[in-house]
């Protein structure tokens, strides 16, 4: 990709073992690395320029399947989120089909509440990771941080 066109918000195609991910520039880092957002993984990576290719046209008009998201109504007991919370999230989610409720919309973040409708009390998962110390209940959201492996 030609340096002019290494800025946030750029769309644009990365090539990772042999396979095309759609990805928007998120950070420029230095001159040959950048950080980029996977639209359809939801991720967080950093790559070398060279990986980086224009995104044929037809690619663009297809929305994006993942979307910077944030657990509505909490926030880390220490700034950030610790393993054991992490590992408590996962273990919550597990394979599970959850129902999301939004709460908000805010500088390119969804805000959700997210709730397990499979036993007979419905669980709710900022409740649970509050209750279980892992989490602050809070009014207001807290961006979280966005996964970083692909």
């Amino acid at each position: 990709l030609p340096q002019a066109f290494l800025r946030p918000g750029q769309l644009c195609c990365l090539l990772l073992a042999g396979w095309c991910h759609r990805v928007v520039i998120h950070r420029v880092l230095s001159p040959q690395q950048l950080q980029v957002f996977c639209v359809d993984h939801g991720h967080l990576k950093t790559v070398h320029r060279s990986a980086l290719r224009f995104l044929k046209w037809c690619y663009l008009k297809l929305p994006a399947q993942a979307h910077p998201c944030s657990l509505a109504g909490v926030q880390p007991m220490q700034g950030t989120w610790s393993s054991a919370a992490t590992l408590q999230f996962q273990e919550l989610c597990g394979s599970k089909l959850l129902v999301g409720v939004t709460d908000e919309y805010v500088n390119g973040v969804l805000h959700l509440f997210l709730c397990d409708t499979s036993t007979k009390e419905d669980v709710y998962l900022h409740q649970v990771l509050s209750s279980r110390g892992h989490a602050a209940i809070c009014k207001e959201n807290v961006p979280s941080q966005v996964r970083r492996e692909m």
